[in-house]
This record gives structure tokens, sequence and C-alpha cells, in this order.
């Protein structure tokens, strides 16, 4: 798996998965073609994190992402990976790094690293995303948020699968 290449060991992780009957293409055009009008819930609940900005409906979500810091640093034929750094105090630097290697090593002190996947395996849809902080301080202050936004970022999860599948089984149905 591509993930395990680009973030090995992590401080926190959450893993979620839905069934999902249509080939690796469909689903993950799908996951690149997926709007915020589709998940309505998720841009609820990063509006109320403070995170949300106004976007366009009808705007893909991971092109937001790619436009807020994230990059899609990985792709194969079953999995896409998605990752970014983000400064836990004042002063940190927290430029993502575009190649997996450099992504791998960075280790400006007070940051987190993010990484998140869409793979398909064995009928299933799965979602993971890992974190690790690169000090002690950051790994603290991200464990306080972690236990405030986890549920949340579940929710978001589910209707985020729930929301690509739906379209990779209309893209199908079209056909």
């Amino acid at each position: 798996m591509l993930l395990d290449d680009v973030m090995p060991r992590w401080d926190r992780r959450s893993i979620h998965r839905i069934p999902a009957e249509n080939p690796p293409a469909v689903l993950f055009a799908a996951v690149e073609e997926v709007t915020w009008r589709e998940v309505p819930v998720f841009r609820a609940l990063l509006t109320l994190r403070g995170l949300g900005r106004r976007v366009e409906s009808n705007a893909p979500i991971l092109d937001w992402f790619a436009a807020n810091g994230f990059r899609r640093i990985g792709r194969t034929d079953d999995e896409v990976v998605v990752v970014a750094t983000q400064a836990m105090r004042r002063g940190s630097q927290a430029q993502t790094p575009s190649r997996v290697d450099s992504f791998r090593q960075f280790s400006e002190p007070g940051c987190i690293k993010i990484a998140t996947n869409f793979v398909t395996a064995d009928g299933f849809l799965i979602t993971e995303t890992r974190v690790l902080g690169t000090d002690a301080r950051a790994r603290r202050l991200f464990g306080v948020y972690w236990v405030v936004i986890r549920a949340g970022s579940g929710v978001i999860r589910r209707v985020w699968l729930h929301a690509i599948r739906s379209r990779a089984r209309a893209a199908v149905a079209t056909r």
C-alpha cells in the first residue's frame, strides 16, 4: 500500500470503509470528482471547525484541499494518497513536500504530518488517515485536538465514502 511508503509510522489513525462494487477506475474517478454539494454534512462540519471558507458547491472536494495546502502525492490503480503538514505553533514551517521521500523525511519541529488515502480492497472502498507529530509538543497538542474532533471526523469520512459510492454507481448507471 502506497500509504505505508508515505507514512510508515503514526501517532493517530482512523480507518473507515464501505462496500463498493464498482471497478477501481470508476471509484477513483468519483473520489476525484465528488463535490461539496454531494457531502453537505462535511462542508458544515468544516465550517464549524473554522476551516470552512465559502466554496463553490459544485467544486470537487479534493481540489479544495489542494488549494488549501494538501497535495496528491501518489496514485496507483487502486489507491490515491493526499498529504499535508500543519504547524502546531507560531514560527514553525509547514510547507508540504511534493515527493514521497521528502514528505517521509519532513521533521520541522512543531508540526504534524497528515496522510490520507482512498484504496480499494476486497470489494470495499477504504479511507485511512494517519497523523504524526514531529516533536513531543506537537503530539500532545494534536492528541488533545484529536479527542475533540475524532467523532466529527468519523462522520465526515463515512458521509464522504457514501457520496463517492453514490457518484460511482450513478456513473455506471448512465453508461
